[in-house]
């Protein structure tokens, strides 16, 4: 199971990941990465990409960004997200994110993706949560044609238009683009999306495990990325803690979505 939390700051848990706790680290309540860490191993010298899609094709391909060439986040085909730039000109670099098919424009081309080669061994693979490995249109916009048997809720775009299924995951209606897919049966129920994406996730390893097939989980998070929506269950105890209102919709989403890690 790989857990994938997009855009959580490095300080931004109540456990540590430098030499020395910092006082950004006591804002937060998350007491399941302090047992994954005790229990576990700590890593706290490592690299990621600092940027959505990058980091995705690097965990698909095992190849660093200035490899594969998705140096940015991806979401209209053929359409690179920088604005532009009086005098430079961006390199053609590959807009349109992760392929495993050949011949699509301006994608990295890999046969092999992680969850075709576990496919291969007999894993029942499970994409949860945020994909963004590829442009609308193209054949990486849907998991399933990079190698994952169950898709739930992943598409092209990076970040729901909203975390609240009482509006159907939008802000506004036209704001379809964004909408986080395939989760109609939650429209117009008092869910957040973690909370959802999380029963989704157990109901699919029940079922690996019910058929007794290994699996391989993929566990993607749109959290905590924004937009920031207010979570009743959470945020009322960091706002007693004198956090500002941004500040904590963004802690309780990071307490919720460490509850899955143990769920």
């Amino acid at each position: 199971m790989l857990f994938l939390i997009d855009d959580l700051g490095w300080q931004d848990l109540s456990q540590p990941f430098a030499a020395e706790r910092t006082p950004q680290n006591d804002k937060f309540v998350t007491p399941n990465v302090e047992r994954l860490c005790r229990e576990g191993m700590r890593f706290s010298q490592a690299y990621a990409h600092c940027v959505c899609s990058p980091t995705r094709v690097s965990i698909l391909t095992g190849t660093h960004p200035a490899r594969h060439g998705v140096t940015n986040w991806t979401l209209r085909r053929n359409q690179a997200p920088d604005g532009a730039h009086p005098t430079l000109s961006p390199p053609a670099i590959h807009v349109n994110g992760l392929c495993a098919e050949p011949g699509v424009e301006r994608t990295y081309y890999c046969p092999e993706t992680l969850p075709i080669r576990l496919a291969g061994q007999g894993y029942r693979t499970i994409q949860v949560g945020k994909a963004h490995f590829g442009a609308i249109g193209t054949p990486g916009s849907d998991p399933r044609r990079l190698g994952f048997a169950v898709n739930i809720a992943g598409h092209a775009a990076g970040a729901p238009s909203s975390y609240l299924a009482a509006k159907n995951f939008l802000r506004r209606p036209n704001d379809v683009v964004w909408q986080v897919p395939g989760l109609e049966p939650y429209h117009g129920h008092d869910l957040f999306l973690s909370d959802v994406l999380t029963t989704e996730a157990l109901r699919e390893v029940d079922h690996s495990l019910d058929a007794g097939q290994p699996f391989y989980l993929h566990f993607a998070h749109y959290a905590v990325h924004t937009p920031l929506n207010r979570d009743e269950r959470f945020i009322a105890a960091y706002e007693q803690r004198g956090l500002d209102p941004k500040e904590a919709m963004y802690a309780a989403e990071a307490e919720k979505i460490t509850e899955a890690l143990y769920g």
